[in-house]
């Protein structure tokens, strides 16, 4: 119970000290952006990244760096498996902000309560993906883990 405690204060402090991706630091390719995705379709994209039964390529395909950040996705899926019964996340408020989608990844840890962190999706091959930048937001902040891309 005491390492758990002391595990979900590293996540929680880390996730206090963090300072959030920054706007429009995606690539962006000349394909026409598809429609802007809502929160939900956000969250269950976010999901598939996150779930470890899945191959590698399908994971890999909706992240921008491809099979390069799948570590980077196995190292959050780890920590979020973990402590999946201490702690609950969500994607909100996503919003079409030029070539990007913008939206707030909710953490929320009874008794520390919830913390935003602001990711972005960019528009790569015709479809959404989840931003390198914002990958390591998850993995640095939310998660308390290490980021490879």
């Amino acid at each position: 119970m005491r390492a758990a405690l002391s595990a979900m204060t590293v996540l929680f402090t880390g996730a206090l000290i963090g300072a959030g991706a920054g706007a429009g630091a995606g690539a962006a390719t000349a394909e026409p952006a598809p429609p802007a995705p809502s929160s939900e379709q956000l969250q269950a994209q976010l999901q598939k990244v996150l779930d470890r039964g899945l191959s590698d390529e399908e994971r890999a395909g909706e992240l921008q760096g491809g099979l390069a950040a799948v570590p980077t996705a196995n190292n959050i899926a780890s920590v979020m498996d973990q402590y999946s019964s201490m702690m609950s996340w969500q994607v909100q408020n996503a919003t079409l902000n030029g070539d990007q989608v913008d939206a707030q990844l909710a953490v929320t840890i009874p008794v520390f309560g919830t913390k935003t962190h602001p990711i972005y999706w960019v528009n790569q091959d015709g479809s959404w993906k989840l931003s390198n930048p914002s990958a390591c937001v998850i993995a640095t902040q939310a998660a308390g883990t290490t980021c490879t891309v």
